[in-house]
């Protein structure tokens, strides 16, 4: 089993540097990406010899079976389509970019590693059933390597809103970090981390939606503050509601005052029945509330003054005309 080195103690604000400097952090990832391609033999659990090239860059071959991957991953998910289609590049190709790893003590495994930067090749490699891969090894903090998987997957695209939010909040729990630190750290402005990391107050429920792509933090942001968010995320995900749309089915929900606009008496109501009230909503600009049952039902309609109900009764008197 894996025992990680202990997390360091929160540090003072007087030395909130990023880590040993995030330029010099990020300089081992861009080496990643900007560096000459390993040459690595294909064949399965194959020795792999090093060209001087790689000597000089630092690039080591490790046995796959040494390398494990780091559980505070702040990435959770990865695409199972692109996961395939990397695995079928490595069996033709090898693995044509170093990782990055560090040390880590294993009870009676010397020499082991942990994968700082690059899982996603990594378990390409293992299903693909290489038997060593190309390293660059640094000696790295907990702290370092949270840091680092943060910016390399924030500034790469990698996170989905949720493990983007988790892992800004991890850097501020774990590590005392400000939002001022993390948005200098990854070139965001602080209003940007403070708002991804409201996303953590939803429900579960939304959570999950926002995590699978079915809805977006714009979506998100916009059901915070409302009564049932949870309730809201299913009909943004059921209906394909586009973000204004949302706002405005927020707004109209909020200047509700009576009972019949709240979650529980909307609740009970089936997919048609709420695509009715939301066509009625649209067509007319007013809050309704429609109650079905069966053959029969109620339609209230709420207006805020006489103007309002003038306009309505226009309205309705056109299109009977």
């Amino acid at each position: 089993m894996t025992h990680p080195p202990k997390k360091p103690k929160k540090k003072k604000s007087s030395e909130r540097g990023l880590g040993r400097g995030l330029s010099a952090l990020m300089s081992d990832v861009t080496a990643l990406d900007t560096g000459a391609p390993a040459k690595q033999n294909k064949e399965p659990h194959g020795s792999t010899a090093q060209t001087p090239q790689d000597e000089k860059a630092g690039v080591r071959f490790v046995n796959i079976s040494k390398i494990d991957r780091n559980p505070e991953q702040p990435r959770k998910h990865f695409d199972k389509t692109k996961l395939e289609e990397l695995t079928q590049s490595i069996k033709d190709k090898g693995v044509l970019q170093p990782i990055l790893v560090r040390p880590i003590k294993i009870a009676n495994k010397p020499e082991n590693y942990q994968i700082v930067a690059g899982e996603r090749r990594w378990q390409a490699a293992l299903k693909a059933g290489l038997g060593t891969l190309p390293v660059l090894i640094r000696d790295l903090s907990d702290q370092d390597v949270l840091e680092i998987g943060v910016v390399e997957n924030v500034q790469r695209a990698n996170l989905n809103p949720i493990e983007e939010a988790m892992a800004y909040q991890a850097l501020k729990t774990d590590f005392g970090r400000t939002q001022d630190d993390i948005a200098q750290a990854i070139g965001k402005s602080r209003p940007y981390i403070a708002n991804m990391m409201r996303l953590l107050s939803l429900p579960e429920r939304a959570q999950n939606y926002l995590a699978e792509g079915k809805i977006s933090a714009g979506h998100a942001r916009a059901i915070i503050g409302a009564p049932d968010p949870a309730e809201l995320a299913d009909m943004i995900a059921e209906k394909g509601l586009s973000v204004r749309e949302a706002e405005d089915w927020v707004r109209r929900i909020k200047s509700a005052k009576d009972d019949v606009f709240q979650p529980k008496a909307r609740a009970y109501k089936d997919a048609d029945t709420r695509k009715a009230e939301q066509d009625l909503m649209d067509i007319l600009g007013l809050g309704v509330d429609l109650r079905h049952k069966g053959p029969s039902g109620e339609l209230r309609i709420r207006y805020k003054n006489s103007a309002q109900l003038d306009d309505l009764i226009k309205r309705l008197s056109q299109s009977d005309s």
